[in-house]
């Protein structure tokens, strides 16, 4: 057997049965294990067993766990040590920056001030259920109540996420998030949309504003906010009617910044009408005459949609102005990225092949298509069924008299 055990005498201390006594005989539990992360071989030791039958039972387990490959060198490595690591050398470096810092901003915000301190390898979902109903009951960060389910689902896939990186390189046996009880129930979020009698209300009252055109890449194209103004005007093409997307604007701590698109396939061409299409080259040529008027002054980016000197637009004060846009012309609120909704669901409901829509869209597979838009989609096989059966029984029997054959 792989180890060693040690007797010693301690001053003072509790024995087996928690009572303080002098001069109290321990054992000392001292092996070699190959560290996962480095490689090397290093020695260890587990201290202060009550009883030999104790250290021994432990000793054991060491080479059992070692033998199956399922043994965890003890460190004494803190949650908030592992998860500032894991951000560094993870985070940092395999997602996008955005993301990167959505994830920073959660562990130091409202996972390490509550969990941080806790030796990793004793970790529990205990802890991990504790943490959760604090940040449902009070844990927003300006002390106004708790956190919405859904923020508090965030926190728990990135403690998941990173706590299974953990177990996978041994550093912990197993990731105890997978054993919390006190996960966030989230509603699914059913968005506000624009009938198409509103969306040219809307239209109506954008005309010759600097909303014209943002409102029908989003209501009529079917584009993100993100991919609008990103948009350069060298990815429009007049003469072929189509618009290529292929990077998108987020908004970061430290502004505005271009990235690729979500997915592989949120890179697509897609189609547009001549209507849009005209007010295209109506913006453009508009846009054309401040770069002239401001002369070196103006930022060219070659952006359709950007502010008056070419700058880009941050994308969330995009979004205020956009609710100031629909209060101050008295229309009914909804996001931005509703309008988007509102273009599916009026290809779904115009008879669009659920897989045309979504590659319109840009959704990485059909079957999120599907899942967003599943009320849509139910409608849509009431109205197959009532096709079927007026194919096969005649119009006339959708409204049976419960007459019998005779």
């Amino acid at each position: 057997m792989n180890g060693s055990i040690k007797e010693r005498i301690i001053k003072k201390g509790q024995d087996k049965h928690g009572k303080i006594r002098t001069n109290l005989k321990v054992y000392d539990v001292y092996y070699r294990y190959n560290d996962p992360i480095t490689g090397k071989n290093n020695q260890t030791s587990k201290k202060g067993f009550r009883t030999k039958a104790e250290a021994e039972a432990y000793l054991l387990d060491v080479n059992t766990r070692q033998a199956t490959s399922t043994f965890i060198p003890i460190k004494n490595l803190t949650v908030r040590e592992y998860l500032q690591d894991w951000l560094k050398n993870y985070a940092e470096t395999h997602l996008r920056q955005n993301t990167a810092a959505g994830y920073r901003s959660l562990v130091e915000k409202h996972i390490l001030p509550i969990i941080g301190n806790i030796d990793l390898q004793k970790l529990n979902a205990s802890h991990i259920d504790n943490l959760y109903a604090l940040k449902l009951t009070s844990g927003r960060l300006d002390g106004k109540g708790g956190l919405a389910p859904k923020s508090v689902m965030y926190i728990h896939r990135v403690l998941h996420e990173a706590l299974e990186h953990a177990a996978k390189k041994q550093i912990i046996f197993n990731n105890p998030v997978k054993r919390v009880t006190n996960t966030p129930k989230l509603r699914k979020y059913k968005g506000e949309i624009y009938s198409p009698e509103e969306i040219r209300s809307l239209l109506k009252a954008a005309k010759d504003t600097d909303w014209e055109v943002p409102i029908s890449l989003a209501a009529i194209c079917g584009m993100r906010r993100g991919e609008i103004l990103g948009l350069r005007k060298t990815e429009i093409n007049l003469d072929t009617g189509t618009i290529k997307i292929s990077k998108q604007l987020i908004a970061t701590n430290n502004g505005p910044m271009f990235e690729s698109p979500k997915s592989e396939d949120s890179n697509r061409i897609i189609n547009a009408p001549i209507e849009v299409l005209d007010m295209i080259n109506l913006h453009i040529t508009k846009q054309e005459k401040k770069m002239a008027l401001l002369d070196t002054e103006y930022k060219n980016y070659s952006l359709l949609v950007c502010k008056a000197d070419g700058n880009p637009i941050d994308p969330r004060i995009f979004s205020k102005n956009f609710s100031k846009f629909l209060s101050s012309n008295q229309f009914k609120h909804i996001r931005f990225h509703d309008l988007r909704h509102s273009c599916a669901t009026l290809m779904l409901n115009s008879g669009v092949p659920l897989k045309v829509a979504s590659q319109i869209l840009g959704h990485s597979t059909i079957g999120i298509t599907a899942d967003l838009y599943t009320h849509v989609i139910d409608n849509m096989k009431k109205d197959a069924a009532i096709k079927v059966g007026s194919e096969i029984f005649g119009n006339n029997t959708t409204n049976s008299d419960n007459s019998t054959p005779k």
